[in-house]
């Protein structure tokens, strides 16, 4: 597998730019066709009810409507992709098989517990009534000072106790992604064959895979999406995220073959 998380981005952002440079293209060819064929119809021509023309005429018209409307799709499915490429480039979520991800989660993490260490000392400067201390915190501005001591709706000052606990809340499970993740990355990873399929644990990729010596059959083709497996062509494996119920998942299933 192509493990360079940044170029696999980087592929799936190129992708969706074309698709979407296809589609306009595709979206203006079906406009001009659709405006080209209905200049035969004059201006405001109605259809002609009784005439031997109106079956053709109707026909003909339904065929100038059908192709703006194909333009038209063809354009939203441009304007979709557009969007994808957008969203897959300024997306900052961290991916637990981005081989940095240890990395940024810690960052993120470093940025949070400052976030709850200023949050805390600030709400205590405001308690003691102390702009001068409040304005000795690192980044602390004039600005900052005069927002927290505006009341809200509720009458009151300094940073909101929910935004403490939310903001505490997102720490412990920042470093319970560092854990697990850690934890996943340590030791010996599972690579065993049982009853002919390979099960490997597949660490840099963060893929459970599950390797078949035949193409397996349309009943276990079928369990194995039940069991959140999918295949992947360029792997030439089933794969899911790995887990420690994808790993059971994977035994149980592979042991359930005999029967």
């Amino acid at each position: 597998m192509k493990h360079d998380f940044e170029q696999r981005r980087q592929r799936r952002i190129e992708n969706a730019q074309k698709q979407a440079i296809k589609n306009e293209k595709e979206a203006e060819s079906l406009y001009n066709q659709a405006s080209e064929i209905s200049k035969a119809i004059p201006f405001g021509q109605p259809i002609l009810i009784g005439h031997h023309s109106e079956k053709s005429d109707r026909n003909y018209r339904q065929k100038i409507h059908n192709k703006f409307g194909k333009s038209f799709e063809k354009m939203d499915k441009a304007r979709y992709y557009e969007e994808k490429a957008q969203i897959i480039e300024n997306n900052t979520a961290i991916y637990s098989d981005d081989p940095e991800a240890i990395n940024k989660l810690q960052e993120k993490l470093k940025s949070l517990e400052h976030s709850q260490a200023f949050m805390k000392a600030a709400n205590k400067f405001i308690k003691q009534k102390s702009k001068e201390g409040f304005l000795a915190l690192p980044h602390a501005t004039e600005e900052i000072w005069q927002k927290i001591n505006t009341p809200d709706v509720m009458g009151k000052i300094g940073f909101a106790s929910y935004s403490l606990r939310n903001n505490n809340a997102n720490i412990k499970r920042i470093k319970d992604r560092i854990r697990q993740l850690q934890k996943q990355r340590e030791g010996k990873p599972f690579n065993e064959v049982i009853n002919g399929v390979r099960i490997f644990e597949n660490r840099e990729a963060n893929r459970l895979q599950l390797f078949f010596e035949t193409t397996p059959s349309f009943e276990v083709r079928k369990k194995l999406k039940k069991c959140g497996f999918r295949w992947s062509s360029s792997e030439g494996a089933w794969q899911r995220y790995i887990s420690a119920s994808a790993i059971y998942f994977a035994k149980t299933f592979a042991k359930d073959l005999d029967n």
